[in-house]
């Protein structure tokens, strides 16, 4: 079972919500992976484009920027984070305020959807891969791009040796997302990539995760403030990786290309 089906919906709107202002300043690697992701798309324009869990808007002002002609649709579930990439899209652009898993558009209505780090907080993959199929035409794409299990391995074993709540959030594998794309009758292919980041203490990932919205979801974990002796033991834990760069840390990424083909 996947983070996002163990908590309400309202709890990532709000968490994603409230991080809409200082977002862009902790963002680099989520950048990063848009660039990654961007970079798949082909030279030709579609006429409807959806960015599926918009945030501050980087995929869709690209997207605007390359397809000047392309109809625009900006969706996302947190209101805060739309009045943000209001700033960065055309006028003309549609913003939508939904939900990944039920998308609010006709079938057969777009032809590339791109979403960049929304469907690890979406739930089981497959319900959003079956509203991806159902609002794409024939012949539609969509492009991805999700955390995978080994993302935060060191800050998982660093809580590890602290108590036994779940303090990391969980992400789909590669398996469960092939599965669940084929299932849903898309013609997918996945691509894996591993990044390392190096940071000088517990508390500075922290800070970064906090700053993104990347809130623990997990209702086995613990709510309210950690206790300062059990963030103080997990800090101990997780400098033991301390290398002159700073701690590695592990980012698991999928770039998923999903085809209607028919």
């Amino acid at each position: 079972m996947n983070t996002a089906d163990l908590i309400p919906r309202k709890h990532v709107a709000r968490s994603f919500g409230r991080a809409a202002s200082h977002y862009d300043a902790f963002a680099d690697l989520q950048r990063a992976v848009a660039d990654r992701l961007l970079g798949m798309l082909d030279a030709t324009p579609p006429d409807i484009a959806l960015d599926v869990g918009c945030g501050t808007g980087y995929c869709s002002a690209h997207l605007a920027r390359r397809f000047s002609d392309t109809q625009l649709l900006a969706l996302d579930l947190a209101v805060p984070m739309l009045r943000a990439a209001s700033a960065r899209v055309p006028p003309q652009s549609s913003l939508l305020c939904a939900d990944m898993n039920a998308l609010p558009l006709q079938g057969g209505s777009v032809d590339l959807a791109v979403s960049s780090l929304a469907l690890q907080w979406c739930g089981e993959p497959k319900r959003v891969f079956s509203e991806l199929w159902r609002v794409l035409r024939p012949g539609g794409r969509a492009v991805l791009s999700t955390f995978g299990p080994a993302t935060l391995n060191e800050l998982r074993a660093a809580w590890r040796a602290v108590d036994e709540h779940v303090h990391v959030n969980r992400f789909p594998g590669q398996a469960q997302l092939q599965q669940a794309a084929a299932g849903c009758g898309f013609a997918a292919t996945i691509a894996r990539d591993v990044q390392l980041r190096h940071y000088p203490s517990l508390r500075a990932l922290a800070r970064e995760l906090k700053g993104i919205g990347a809130n623990n979801m997990n209702d086995a974990g613990p709510r309210g403030l950690t206790p300062r002796a059990a963030f103080a033991r997990a800090e101990q834990e997780f400098i033991k990786g301390l290398t002159g760069q700073g701690v590695p840390v592990t980012w698991e990424l999928y770039y998923l290309d999903l085809r209607k083909v028919r």
